[in-house]
């Protein structure tokens, strides 16, 4: 899986409340003003798209809607489709005003559980002088104005795909992960069989549909070189 990451891309999301600087971080992450940035909250209604590389990692990010409760439809319609992305994410960065870091209405909920999430504490530069920032894993502190930061969340966002330079990483395709699910699957299942009940001819079919599906990957194996091999 790490493998289609690599080759296809990670999709990450970045959420949040109204204003905690989503646009900011989404433009500082891919080098230009692709989303509208304003101090009025609320600005992004609608879903921004950036394919941008990290050191050559290929990233799908998303700068969505302020997640919020709201009676503007077209907001409300924002928010739906903020959370419809969530909902596809490979990685979330919850971005939050690190102002604002103890408030517990700035939490993220549950609702997407099994997807890894990185909290994002954006605006540091509106801190004094003196503050003094305690990392922690998971959190990475920035400035998506001044640019402060972002070397440490790029380096986040690699190892969140398990990117590794100048390393041979077997790059899979999407199709070859499917195949292996199925030819795993097939092949539990006979193993099943043939131990509760065992019938091995229930056994010897599983095993013909496992051959079939790998035969997606390394091409044709046909049943006479299955029973060579046997």
């Amino acid at each position: 899986k790490q493998g289609v990451l690599l080759k296809d891309g990670m999709t990450v999301v970045i959420a949040g409340k109204p204003n905690a600087g989503k646009s900011s971080l989404l433009n500082c992450l891919s080098g230009r003003d692709s989303a509208i940035v304003t101090p009025v909250a609320g600005t992004t209604r609608d879903v921004l798209r950036e394919h941008i590389h990290i050191d050559g990692m290929p990233l799908h990010v998303l700068d969505t809607a302020g997640l919020r409760e709201t009676d503007d439809q077209v907001e409300l319609e924002g928010v739906r489709r903020a959370r419809g992305a969530l909902a596809e994410a490979d990685l979330i960065v919850w971005v939050s005003d690190v102002r604002l870091a103890e408030d517990e209405t700035d939490r993220m909920d549950e609702s997407y559980p099994g997807v890894p999430v990185l909290r994002v504490l954006n605006k540091v530069d509106l801190l004094r002088e003196e503050t003094t920032l305690h990392q922690q894993d998971g959190v990475c502190y920035v400035s998506a104005k001044t640019g402060r930061g972002l070397d440490r969340l790029k380096e986040y966002l690699k190892q969140a795909v398990g990117y590794h330079a100048h390393e041979s990483t077997f790059i899979a395709r999407a199709r070859h992960v499917e195949a292996l699910e199925e030819a795993s699957h097939c092949i539990q299942h006979g193993l099943d069989a043939l131990t509760e009940h065992q019938a091995c001819e229930l056994l010897a079919e599983d095993l013909r549909q496992a051959q079939t599906a790998l035969n997606r990957i390394t091409g044709e194996f046909t049943s006479d070189d299955l029973l060579g091999e046997i």
